[in-house]
């Protein structure tokens, strides 16, 4: 049974006739769309014993600071901790990446590089080793004879760390990290063996080896369904289930999307939200039919921006907000941390500044400030995106290439209370923030565009 995890950017699988865990890098992923799909390719090595984890690298991937201290720290103790000994790079296009990769990895594990899964099953002896049965145990793929803790007991485990029968596991943890300090990084052979050794202690002094055999056992007891055991199904809904449900989710908006744009001639008015956030339509929706603006179509994305809050966004949001553009809204609404990203899908508001002006009461008019950009502030936001992005430095452009004309993309709301009262919760979590109302680019009822803006500002002051 081949195990799997799949996401938008990391597909894991656990290859059961090899033993391996077998990692696909689909392209550049950045905290959570890395960090959790690589401990659960941690998670399957160590539920399954597995000595070789293989790593296709399918792309030409840049690692963030970040997550690579992540991965020092974290990710390679988590694998060496689980008993992984060989890591295999598979390069098929000779990328540069894949050495960094090696040199990243090689003072804590067994580094080799190959062209295809076949060659890494080759070089870890797993194309030779034999499997006696479809339910028997994956073998040792490093042909390596029994060590003599292997069939220790946890007790006796305990004793070799020098720790009381009672002791936790942060006890065992710690007592782990000041062992297996002293032989870390070090190349030669007693070193190594002596490494290995104490993570094979630990493994059994956590209790770990033991959960994994009584876990085999009790599997081998399991019914089968399409030739997968029942746990087996659990884990891959378990994992996958969310994936699964939010491309459900935007499948069916993107339908609605579709319906309400053929049958735009019912509809008065389309407004997009757009930002990190959950919105309830509900109250603008009321608010605008009372105002004779009949069947609005009212919808949202939760976008997520460059941020220091490590926050990340979903492709399949931006899928959706992409989706929504086709309604042609009349009325834009992003969150204050969004719209600068966003500038080229804002039309100048000027045309019909003194028309929304003179629509709306005092209350709302002294609530309110006019945001101005430039396609030179564009620019230099683009360029955070794209670094965001890790892309090459020569895809930044020059601000200076871009005039630095203020262009009027919107009004903002000064008191991020009111966001609420317009079924707005921003996700932000260490900042207020507001929300700024714009013309979609390519709105061609200006008339329209400035009653609905004013309708919406004259209720949220009301």
């Amino acid at each position: 049974m081949n195990e799997v995890f799949d996401s938008e950017h990391i597909n894991v699988e656990y290859r059961k006739d090899d033993n391996i865990v077998l990692v696909v890098l689909k392209g550049t992923a950045i905290r959570d769309h890395f960090r959790t799909p690589m401990m659960h390719a941690a998670d399957m090595v160590m539920r399954h014993s597995c000595k070789v984890m293989a790593v296709d690298v399918g792309a030409d991937i840049e690692l963030g600071e970040n997550d690579a201290t992540w991965c020092k720290k974290v990710l390679l103790a988590n694998l060496k901790k689980s008993g992984l000994e060989t890591l295999v790079l598979i390069d098929s296009c000779g990328l540069p990446v894949v050495k960094k990769c090696a040199e990243f990895c090689e003072d804590r594990l067994d580094v080799k590089v190959c062209k295809s899964y076949d060659e890494a099953r080759e070089l870890t002896g797993a194309a030779k080793a034999e499997k006696t049965s479809e339910d028997t145990a994956a073998p040792d793929v490093t042909d390596k004879p029994e060590s003599k803790v292997s069939k220790m007991t946890r007790e006796e485990a305990l004793d070799y760390m020098g720790l009381s029968h009672e002791a936790d596991i942060k006890e065992i943890d710690d007592r782990f990290w000041q062992m297996s300090k002293l032989y870390r990084g070090k190349d030669d052979p007693e070193s190594m063996a002596m490494e290995d050794e104490i993570a094979e202690v630990y493994d059994i002094a956590s209790g770990r080896r033991d959960a994994r055999l009584k876990e085999e056992k009790r599997k081998e007891s399991e019914p089968k369904y399409f030739g997968r055991y029942k746990s087996d199904w659990q884990n891959i809904i378990q994992y996958n289930w969310r994936n699964w449900l939010l491309a459900a989710v935007v499948t069916v908006s993107a339908i609605i999307v579709i319906v309400s744009v053929l049958n735009n001639t019912k509809s008065d008015c389309a407004i997009v939200l757009f930002g990190h956030m959950q919105f309830d339509n509900t109250y603008l929706k009321d608010t605008l039919v009372e105002n004779n603006l009949l069947r609005p179509y009212v919808g949202a994305a939760d976008i997520v921006v460059p941020n220091d809050e490590d926050q990340v966004g979903d492709q399949y949001m931006n899928t959706l907000f992409d989706a929504m553009l086709y309604t042609e809204p009349c009325v834009l609404i992003s969150d204050e941390e969004s719209y600068p990203y966003y500038f080229y899908v804002f039309k100048d508001l000027s045309p019909i500044e003194d028309q929304i002006m003179n629509g709306l009461t005092e209350k709302a008019k002294a609530g309110i400030e006019p945001v101005y950009m430039s396609e030179q502030d564009n620019a230099r936001y683009q360029n955070i995106l794209i670094e965001d992005n890790y892309a090459d430095d020569s895809d930044l452009l020059d601000p200076s290439d871009y005039p630095d004309t203020p262009i009027l993309i919107g009004f903002r709301i000064t008191d991020p209370q009111l966001t609420s009262k317009l079924g707005v919760d921003c996700y932000w979590q260490d900042r207020e923030t507001t929300l700024v109302l714009g013309q979609y680019k390519n709105s061609n009822d200006p008339d329209l565009t400035a009653k609905v803006i004013t309708v919406i500002l004259n209720a949220a002051f009301e």
